[in-house]
């Protein structure tokens, strides 16, 4: 029996150290990986991940519609190619004007109520726009729905990365990329589906004009309300919480999440999270904090406090070791949005040139094809430029006529007999920006499965050389299947990898500065598309190499700079 007793008394010590060990990390305090990690990820990311759904929607609305409402405007507002390069732009010139307050805004007052207060202001500068009747009053609404949509923009990366744990965080990233490129496919298909209508409504007796254009902009502020609706019901990021001492919030949000996750079958397993104040504060090791009284916990932030947070958090990040990783990600990031928001801005009037030069010069008796079926995308925009000139000069006379002998002047012929300015609204325009959209679909869900192993700096690095060199091979583009090929490749690599630079940003920065870097990151990429934008239309007058060597070179050499990178998958949140 002595044998049998001794035996008996091993397994006791094994099993009793188990359990007190359990138990002391039950009740240790618990940093901010540890506690998302034991929320699980189910329902909640699900419905997380719905919700975002509508977010991406409203902040692809707000930068890209007005490319498909420039081919059909033209001859309503009498648009030249300057000024269609500059209503591209004028959207991103408000973001870039509101990068910093968002920024620091987010870091100071919360995630969630910026989101809310930013989608829902943006749906009304776009019912705003809609009903705007020339391009003074358009430019300034889309301005202001710029300078609003930036925040929820760079709000809304922080606010899912701190929902999910290390082990989802970059994929989460990526499917983001996938719902901003649905977006991109959603968009074509809803102007397919209203700008070719012959909508023409006229209220106020001639006061109040709208063309099926105009309701197409009043349509795409509907993904904003949903989503300014929606994030009402969702909670507070608990990591911001932590940030700012509010302990017992996030730990109550941390159970909420476990209990949505698991169906509430057991309890939530941290008693207690570290006091990120105090180790900020004090410098102390995460496993002797201790929760503050609820009382020492941090009030809000007074408006001169906020905005000394906010310089204060661009000292640190203008200081070792966080200034070389900022500059690297603002240069990358400026390179990547030149040419990306250059190019696709100018996709659907791209394909619309293409449209009208078949459509005007190709015969369309059945005889043989003319040299004009043979000619390259070079010959194509030449063609439009010349005609727009021949346009706005026509305009000007027409114009400086009415002014000086009235309004129906007897000596000079109708415009439309001169000259006559046709919208195309083609269906193949929208398909192929459809085509593109369902490309970049395809090619993020690959890169969802696959981000953990290649890695966010590989896609840069090599990603990119690989969309500069289609980029540069638009030059020699004989017809629109080519185009559309090197136009898909180039569009979704150049997206996927603005998506995993920000991805590793997240994980770059710690969450006091993470939102103003994001800001920032894209207050650069902005700045690139504001100059890629206005630059493209006169790089075409100049001839046709320009605008494509500058679309590829740029690409090429920030995937060069991209080597410079930390690695950053799986690297915990600071």
């Amino acid at each position: 029996m002595e044998p049998s007793k001794e035996k008996h008394s091993k397994v006791i010590e094994i099993n009793v150290p188990t359990d007190v060990t359990v138990r002391e990390g039950m009740n240790a305090p618990a940093d901010f990986e540890t506690a998302i990690a034991a929320t699980g990820y189910g329902r909640f990311n699900y419905l997380l991940l719905l919700v975002a759904m509508p977010c991406c929607m409203t902040t692809v609305f707000e930068t890209t519609t007005m490319s498909y409402v420039l081919p059909s405007a033209e001859c309503d507002l009498n648009l030249s190619l300057a000024d269609k390069g500059m209503l591209n732009a004028i959207t991103y010139t408000g973001m870039i004007t509101s990068a910093f307050l968002w920024g620091f805004l987010s870091d100071t007052y919360g995630r969630k109520r910026l989101l809310v207060v930013g989608f829902l202001l943006d749906s009304t500068f776009n019912v705003l726009c809609a009903l705007s009747q020339n391009m003074v009053a358009i430019m300034v609404f889309k301005f202001m729905g710029g300078f609003v949509i930036c925040g929820p923009f760079a709000v809304l990366m922080a606010y899912l990365s701190e929902f999910h744990s290390l082990q989802h965080r970059s994929r989460v990233m990526i499917v983001l990329g996938v719902f901003y490129s649905a977006a991109n496919m959603l968009l074509p298909a809803l102007a397919w589906l209203i700008i070719p209508q012959p909508w023409n409504l006229v209220l106020g007796d001639g006061i109040l004009e709208l063309h099926s254009w105009q309701i197409f902009i009043a349509v795409s502020c509907l993904p904003g309300v949903l989503s300014g609706i929606s994030v009402m019901f969702l909670p507070e990021s608990p990591k911001f919480l932590m940030s700012k001492g509010q302990n017992e919030r996030a730990m109550a949000i941390f159970r909420r999440l476990y209990t949505i996750n698991t169906g509430g079958r057991q309890d939530f397993p941290i008693n207690e999270l570290v006091d990120e104040v105090r180790l900020v504060g004090s410098s102390i090791e995460p496993t002797s904090g201790k929760q503050q009284p609820s009382s020492a916990k941090a009030t809000p932030a007074s408006g001169n406090g906020g905005v000394g947070e906010g310089f204060r958090q661009l000292g640190i990040m203008f200081r070792k070791p966080h200034l070389k990783n900022a500059c690297l990600v603002y240069g990358i990031q400026f390179g990547i949005l030149l040419g990306l928001n250059t190019f696709r801005l100018w996709v659907p009037q791209l394909f619309t040139i293409i449209e009208e030069y078949e459509h005007e010069l190709l015969p369309t008796d059945g005889t043989a094809p003319s040299l004009a079926s043979e000619a390259t995308l070079c010959e194509m925009l030449a063609y439009k430029v010349n005609k727009t000139e021949q346009l706005q000069q026509q305009w000007l006379e027409h114009d400086v006529s009415r002014a000086l002998h009235g309004p129906e002047p007897v000596a000079m012929e109708p415009l439309d007999d001169v000259f006559k300015c046709t919208a195309t609204t083609e269906g193949r325009v929208y398909l192929y920006s459809l085509i593109i959209g369902c490309v970049g679909i395809g090619a993020y869900a690959v890169t969802t499965i696959m981000i953990n192993s290649i890695g966010n700096r590989n896609i840069l690095t090599y990603g990119l050389l690989l969309a500069g060199s289609s980029g540069t091979a638009l030059y020699w583009a004989r017809s629109s299947l080519v185009t559309l090929i090197l136009s898909s490749c180039y569009i979704t690599i150049c997206s996927i990898a603005s998506t995993a630079l920000v991805g590793a940003v997240v994980a770059m920065f710690p969450t006091s500065m993470r939102t103003m870097v994001v800001s920032l990151t894209m207050m650069f990429g902005r700045t690139g598309s504001i100059i890629g934008n206005v630059m493209f239309p006169y790089l075409m007058a100049l001839g046709c190499l320009p605008p494509f060597v500058m679309i590829g070179a740029i690409v090429i050499a920030v995937a060069m700079v991209s080597r410079l990178l930390p690695r950053t998958v799986k690297k915990p949140l600071q």
